[in-house]
């Protein structure tokens, strides 16, 4: 089981308390966030069909399969299945998460206000090239999707900021579906929700492949479905894709008749 971050989740509505199970971080350095250069921002909105359907559901053992819980009512907002996520801009493992949950959400609609990111510094897998949703917008016609990032960068201290409150309601999706994966704590970041139908709850690959390159690399890497890295990020991709064709009906069948998306889906045992 990879690593993940422990949270203490408070029943009022604030998550107060985080510990890594990993390391200990003393000294953190402000990253400034920029947007996402234009190249590098149209190779992770736009990965190649043939790219999702030849990594399938990635190397066996590489990524942890998210649970499913096919009786739970579905989690909506504004008339449409609901994907809820948290994350902390300080987190290597929340690092890796986003590729793969931009280039599946890039699939059923279109992100604007990306800026780059990358994880603390002084830390596990240090300098993790990312990008942060606290700007970010999400726009779909098939599902909505809130992604919030709960704690900021790491001070001098190597404390993190909670600079995003989550609602009532989702502190109870939180401390409902986040089981801890990889800790003995009440929660972990990433965590996604997809539509209290699929838990991703914990890392879903080690971020050490991402060691030591740029974004705009691994960006690139991703029309190329040999590279150990793409299996990575388009593995866990495709689980994220049957994820929402599993709760907003299959749609849009492109997406969803897709034979990497098929695969993913066979593996949790859902249909799309």
């Amino acid at each position: 089981m990879w690593g993940a971050i422990g949270l203490v989740v408070v029943i009022v509505g604030v998550i107060v308390g985080v510990s890594q199970t990993s390391s200990t971080t003393t000294k953190g350095a402000y990253y400034p966030p920029r947007p996402v250069p234009a190249t590098v921002l149209r190779e992770i909105t736009h990965v190649p069909v043939s790219a999702f359907n030849a990594v399938g559901t990635g190397i066996p053992g590489t990524i942890n399969v998210p649970t499913v819980h096919s009786s739970n009512k579905l989690l909506t907002s504004d008339g449409k299945p609901e994907v809820f996520g948290l994350f902390g801009e300080f987190c290597p493992y929340c690092a890796a998460e986003r590729w793969a949950i931009i280039t599946s959400l890039s699939r059923f609609g279109t992100f604007s206000g990306l800026r780059t990111m990358q994880s603390a510094p002084v830390d596990v897998y240090p300098r993790t090239q990312t990008f942060e949703f606290n700007t970010a917008k999400y726009t779909s016609p098939y599902i909505t999707a809130k992604l919030l990032e709960l704690y900021g960068q790491d001070k001098p201290t190597g404390s993190h900021s909670v600079i995003n409150t989550p609602t009532k309601q989702e502190v109870a999706l939180i401390k409902k579906f986040d089981s801890g994966s990889g800790t003995t704590r009440s929660g972990t970041i990433p965590f996604s929700d997809w539509g209290n139908r699929v838990i991703f709850s914990g890392a879903s690959f080690n971020p050490n492949p991402l060691q030591g390159l740029s974004r705009t690399t691994i960006a690139a890497s991703l029309h190329d479905p040999r590279n150990p890295i793409t299996k990575l990020i388009l593995g866990t991709s495709n689980y994220m894709s049957a994820a929402v064709c599993y709760i907003d009906g299959g749609k849009p069948a492109s997406v969803c008749t897709s034979p990497g998306v098929e695969a993913a889906a066979k593996a949790l045992k859902v249909s799309v």
